[in-house]
């Protein structure tokens, strides 16, 4: 009888030390990366589906994740699950307009430039370096880097890492609502509040 839905999906993505991991951020936040992302502006500010959704990916020593989520009422689940894949596919299939990958670049560099302020964020940033054996001067050159991503470096890793065929797709909620609604993407496994699998007869 949950009112809500909380949605998870994404796809294994990219590991840190990959060449792709500047476009990667780039691209990321313009998908689903604050406020004014397009995630949050269709599903939030257009749709009212959401008080907030967003998108980031995790790359450590192996490939992690590219995921995006939020949380909606259940009645939009299905709704919210189409526009998430609509803003897979432009992402893929539309070149980012300029000005607004000029003002996601900014972003970007402007929110590094803060976390410099920080020295428990400068540390991480050396921890970082050396864990991943990067170059001397990576976090000398990360904004000269983050500015030099263009429009088609970010269709290319929209396209490389984020595959709707591949997503895969984790919902809590009122499955008697949303089962119909995940089913249209794939096979629905449904796990009761202790994380036991619930038979597909006993449903």
């Amino acid at each position: 009888n949950s009112v809500q839905t909380t949605v998870s999906l994404g796809n294994i993505a990219i590991d840190r030390r990959s060449p792709d991991y500047m476009p990667m951020v780039v691209m990321n936040d313009v998908v689903g990366g604050g406020a004014s992302a397009r995630l949050f502006l269709n599903l939030r500010e257009e749709k009212g589906y959401t008080y907030g959704v967003y998108s980031d990916f995790t790359a450590l020593r192996y490939p992690g994740p590219w995921r995006a989520g939020g949380n909606m009422r259940t009645e939009v689940t299905e709704g919210a699950m189409v526009e998430f894949f609509n803003e897979i596919r432009r992402i893929r299939e539309e070149k980012v307009p300029a000005g607004e990958l000029a003002e996601s670049k900014r972003s970007i560099i402007a929110g590094f430039a803060l976390s410099l302020e920080q020295p428990s964020r400068a540390l991480g940033f050396a921890i970082t370096r050396k864990l991943y054996g990067l170059p001397a001067d990576y976090w000398d050159s990360y904004a000269a880097k983050i500015d030099a991503v263009t429009v088609a470096d970010v269709q290319r890793v929209a396209r490389k890492y984020l595959d709707p065929d591949r997503i895969q797709i984790a919902a809590v909620g009122d499955a008697g609502k949303i089962k119909a609604v995940l089913g249209k993407y794939g096979a629905v496994e449904i796990y009761d509040s202790n994380g036991a699998l619930v038979p597909p007869d006993k449903f």
